[in-house]
């Protein structure tokens, strides 16, 4: 045997391979480059479609809440409908300018009012704030003030503006807590339910506080009717009932019916906003509860 005719084979052998191998590196590095271009180009369509679909979810509230003070001010057969909540001594509506919990009012201010779209079964987002806001104005809850941020707060990443989902939030289970704690977590809501109600529903800002809620009902995209009532009869409803925890471990609810509920807000394209606390309503279940008078269109 020519043993060095066998190692000339070999280097060769390998001398080839190692080239055959560079070049599939090659390949692979530009495959590694095409697929975080494509992975950025999807990030950024997410967030153009994102902040197209919130772009135009705020200017059909803009225009609802316009097409309200128009119903109000035209429409004396929906003026009389409302008559025994709103009474009369109210003079023309205009929509609010800013974010207010108030969305329109009328130029004497008789009338305050907050106005929702709303579809059957779906619901609407009540309010927004950092759980340090909510605690600053309901001291009650300051022991569960660190339940309720590993709830909805992820951690940053080093840019300070986006979110870091590398650690999981900590869900109210037996798994992260003891069931006296979630016992104690549940305890504090019901028993600073008012104030919690009071926060999501008139805000902070007493001289933008509404009085009455609009609903608007819609069906295949038609505006079908006008529901309205008092907000303090929504709360004092909701007072009635008890705040739980959903299965999921991630939602609290208040009621049965899941009419209310409070949870981190996410979206947003993992900005730092997403960290919020979020109440949502959904209307339609209280159709038959608190909205007793309706104008059909």
């Amino acid at each position: 045997m020519n043993y060095e005719q066998l190692y000339m084979n070999e280097k060769k052998q390998r001398e080839q391979l190692m080239k055959d191998i560079d070049k599939k590196c090659k390949e692979i590095d530009k495959l590694k480059t095409l697929l975080r271009t494509k992975e950025n180009e999807l990030i950024s369509a997410k967030k153009q479609i994102l902040s197209h679909v919130n772009s135009n979810t705020a200017k059909d509230g803009y225009r609802e809440e316009e097409d309200i003070c128009n119903d109000l001010n035209k429409n004396t057969i929906l003026r009389a409908n409302f008559e025994p909540i709103l009474g009369t001594d109210y003079d023309e509506c205009y929509k609010m300018v800013g974010n207010h919990k108030c969305d329109i009012q009328s130029n004497n201010k008789n009338l305050k009012a907050q106005v929702k779209k709303y579809k059957i079964g779906q619901f609407q987002q009540l309010d927004r704030h950092w759980v340090d806001d909510l605690i600053k104005n309901i001291p009650g809850l300051e022991s569960e003030r660190t339940i309720l941020k590993d709830l909805c707060e992820y951690p940053l990443l080093p840019n300070g503006t986006s979110i870091d989902k590398t650690k999981p939030i900590k869900k109210l289970c037996s798994t992260n807590y003891s069931q006296e704690q979630l016992d104690k977590f549940l305890l504090l809501l019901n028993e600073n339910k008012r104030q919690i109600l009071d926060y999501a529903f008139i805000g902070t800002n007493h001289e933008m506080q509404p009085d009455y809620l609009f609903g608007v009902e819609y069906l295949d995209n038609k505006r079908t009717k006008i529901v309205l009532c008092k907000i303090t009869d929504i709360i004092e409803y909701l007072e009635t009932l008890h705040f739980t925890i959903t299965k999921g471990k991630t939602v609290v609810v208040l009621g049965d019916d899941n009419i209310l509920s409070m949870q981190r807000k996410g979206g947003d394209g993992g900005k730092k906003s997403s960290n919020q606390l979020q109440f949502k309503l959904t209307i339609s279940k209280l159709l038959d509860k608190v909205f007793h008078l309706q104008q059909m269109l």
